[in-house]
């Protein structure tokens, strides 16, 4: 007789939203990856400008060309402001992502020691028939000799 779990189907539906789970976290840390990425670009990007103007003033600019480096650096602050917000939004979701697939993932867990109680039970109560049986033959064999 072999082992079969009564609740197979019920672990495999786990198993199947476990990694469901993990798919989304994963790529919900994709899309944060990449938004702060894009984050860290525009950042960069405003700092380098702002070097930039601070040593062309120091050697001495025209005005328009002052303006046109305020109005980009105002652009780009705007810019990096729409992306922390969609960079913050990322982190959230990637959390929640996060705490579901660890909920999902005890689930599984809770499922599978079952299991492997069952199985030991299973275990056990076959050495215990497999111990009865071989009395049987022992007594079997003594009362023929």
């Amino acid at each position: 007789m072999s082992f079969t779990y009564q609740l197979q189907k019920v672990l495999e539906i786990k198993e199947y939203e476990k990694a469901a789970a993990e798919k989304e976290f994963s790529d919900s840390v994709r899309s944060f990856e990449e938004s702060a990425k894009e984050l860290y670009a525009m950042l960069k990007r405003r700092e380098e400008l702002i070097d930039q103007t601070q040593q062309q003033i120091m050697q001495g600019m025209s005005i328009a060309f002052i303006q046109q480096n305020e109005q980009t650096i105002s652009f780009l602050e705007q810019e990096i402001g729409k992306l922390q917000k969609i960079t913050q939004k990322a982190r959230r979701e990637m959390q929640e992502k996060e705490s579901f697939l660890t909920v999902k993932s005890v689930d599984l867990k809770k499922y599978e020691r079952m299991k492997e109680i069952e199985f030991e039970r299973y275990v056990e109560h076959e050495k215990q028939e497999e111990m009865k049986f071989l009395d049987e033959v022992s007594v079997n064999q003594f009362i023929r000799r």
